[in-house]
C-alpha cells in the first residue's frame, strides 16, 4: 500500500510537505494526513530527515509535520478494531479489475490489493494466535504484562524495534484484545512503547547527515519518550478514561492508541518551541 501510494504522489508528496509547513498546527494536519495516506510514520519521519538535511524544510517545520505523523499512523489501529474478514474478497477483486488499466489505475489496484492483504493478514491473525495462546508460558508472560504496565512498555519497544512498524505491533496487541487474552491496561503498556520502538528507523536514517537532519530524529525520540513519560504515572486514570469510550476491548485499545498520540502531540505543539531548541543543544547546534 505504502509503495503504490508513493508511486502515484511520487514528487507531488515532497512539494505538498514543503507548501504546508508554514507554521505548526498546518505541520501537525499535514503530517497526519499525509501518514494517514501512506500508513508509514517511519516512512514520513525519514523524509523528514531528508527534506532538513537538503535545507528543503527547517526544524521546526519537520518536528510539527513528525507530531501529526504519530496521529495518522494511528488509522491501522482502528481498521484492526473491526471486523474486516467480509471485506478482503471484495477489495482485492477491484484490485485485481484496476491493475491492467493506465498508470494511475495500476497504483490503485496494488494499493486496494495491499489494503485487502491488511485485512486477511488481520483476520488469520487472529485465528493463528488463538492455539500459541494455549501454551502456558505465553499466558503467563500475558497476565505479566497486565500486572506490570512498565514491562509492557519495555515488551512493546523492544518487538516494535525490530519488526519496525508501531502499527503492526499495536494490530497484534488489539487482535489479542479481540480473542480476551490481554486486559486494557497491558495492551495500552505495549502500544505506549510501540511509540519509542518506531523512531530506530529515523535514527538510523540520520547518520552521516547534517546536524539539522540528527535534531530532527532526536526529536522524534524525544516527542515519543517524553509522551510515555507524561502518561505513565497517570496510567490508572487514562485506563479508565479509554474504557469509557468504548464497550468493546479492542475499539478500547485503539481509542487509546489514538487519544495518547492525540494528547501528546497537542502538548508538544504548545512547547515546540522549547523542545525545538532542545534538541537543537542535543545535536550541538547554536
Amino acid at each position: 500500500m505504502s509503495t503504490s501510494i508513493q508511486a502515484v504522489l511520487g514528487a507531488r508528496l515532497r512539494r505538498l510537505l514543503t507548501l504546508l509547513t508554514y507554521n505548526p498546527l498546518i505541520s501537525v494536519v499535514t503530517g497526519a494526513f499525509v501518514t494517514a495516506t501512506i500508513q508509514s510514520s517511519s516512512a514520513v519521519a525519514a523524509l523528514m530527515v531528508a527534506l532538513v538535511n537538503a535545507g528543503v524544510l527547517n526544524l521546526k517545520q519537520a518536528f510539527g509535520v513528525i507530531l501529526g505523523a504519530n496521529i495518522g499512523t494511528t488509522i491501522t489501529a482502528q481498521l484492526a478494531a473491526w471486523d474486516m474478514s467480509r471485506l478482503i474478497v471484495p477489495t482485492m477483486l477491484c484490485g485485481l479489475f484496476l491493475l491492467p488499466g493506465s498508470k494511475k489505475h495500476k497504483y490503485t489496484g496494488a494499493c486496494l490489493i495491499g489494503l485487502g492483504g491488511l485485512f486477511f493478514g488481520l483476520y488469520w491473525l487472529k485465528l493463528s494466535l488463538l492455539p500459541i495462546l494455549e501454551k502456558e508460558l505465553i499466558r503467563h508472560l500475558l497476565v505479566d504484562l497486565s500486572e506490570n504496565v512498565y514491562l509492557a512498555v519495555l515488551v512493546g519497544i523492544g518487538v516494535t524495534a525490530v519488526v519496525q512498524s508501531s502499527s503492526a505491533v499495536t494490530s497484534v496487541t488489539i487482535i489479542l484484545g479481540h480473542i480476551g487474552a490481554i486486559p486494557l491496561m497491558g495492551a495500552i503498556g505495549i502500544a505506549l512503547g510501540s511509540n519509542i520502538g518506531t523512531v530506530g528507523t529515523t535514527l538510523i536514517s540520520s547518520l552521516g547527515m547534517s546536524k539539522e537532519a540528527r535534531a530532527t530524529a532526536y526529536a522524534d525520540l524525544m516527542f515519543n519518550v517524553l509522551g510515555v513519560l507524561l502518561v505513565l504515572p497517570i496510567i490508572k486514570y487514562f485506563t479508565l478514561l479509554v474504557s469509557l469510550t468504548s464497550p468493546y476491548l479492542p475499539q478500547q485499545i485503539a481509542n487509546a492508541h489514538t487519544l495518547f498520540n492525540v494528547f501528546t502531540a497537542f502538548v508538544a505543539l504548545l512547547l515546540i518551541d522549547p523542545l525545538t531548541r532542545a534538541v537543537c543543544w542535543i545535536a550541538g547546534i547554536k
